[in-house]
């Protein structure tokens, strides 16, 4: 395997690692030890590690190395304002009234994803998608333990798509606020529990 597929590797099994917390609340991440488990050297982990940083996935704290993300209530609370902004900006110029064009996830949490990326995307401004990707990244995991707590807003967001899909610009933006304030409102329980995972 090249250099550059090892780095492929790992960036692609940290990522997902990450998404699906399984790094526990701020622990840190030691590149041997993650090289060891998927069978790599540590130096494309190292370097899929200071990837995943730069994107906001995981954490850098200079001198100390990698850490999982560990986000607190407002930092979930920021992530939430941030996404609704986003998939405004995104719909500002009406709705897209186009079906879904793949099979919806039977993942709930990819389920709850796939109505915000056809928003996000329906601006067809790559800057703006460009901060939905790296922000819808970063709330794949408090959306997992949202998901635990058997409340991740999945009825108001397929709400959402009913009403991108029939073109209703006025309900849609009510329906955004409601989703984004009832995440917002289980900021504070989703870092319990994330805390717990440390």
């Amino acid at each position: 395997m090249r250099e550059r597929d090892h780095f492929a590797v790992a960036h692609t099994a940290l990522a997902g690692y990450a998404a699906a917390g399984r790094f526990g609340w701020g622990l840190p991440l030691v590149a041997t030890s993650l090289a060891n488990e998927l069978g790599l050297s540590p130096t494309p982990v190292r370097e899929a590690l200071a990837h995943l940083a730069g994107e906001g996935i995981i954490e850098h704290r200079p001198g100390r190395g990698y850490f999982a993300p560990s986000p607190t209530a407002s930092d979930i609370v920021g992530l939430y304002e941030l996404h609704h902004q986003i998939v405004r900006w995104g719909s500002a110029d009406g709705c897209s009234p186009e079906a879904p064009t793949t099979e919806p996830s039977a993942d709930p949490v990819l389920r709850v994803e796939s109505v915000f990326d056809r928003l996000a995307q329906h601006g067809e401004n790559s800057a703006v998608f460009e901060a939905y990707r790296r922000v819808s990244t970063q709330l794949r995991p408090i959306r997992r333990i949202e998901a635990l707590l058997q409340n991740m807003g999945l009825d108001i967001a397929l709400e959402i798509e009913r009403l991108r899909l029939d073109n209703k610009s006025a309900e849609l933006e009510s329906a955004l606020y409601e989703y984004h304030q009832g995440r917002i409102a289980l900021s504070v329980s989703v870092e319990k529990v994330m805390r717990q995972s440390a």
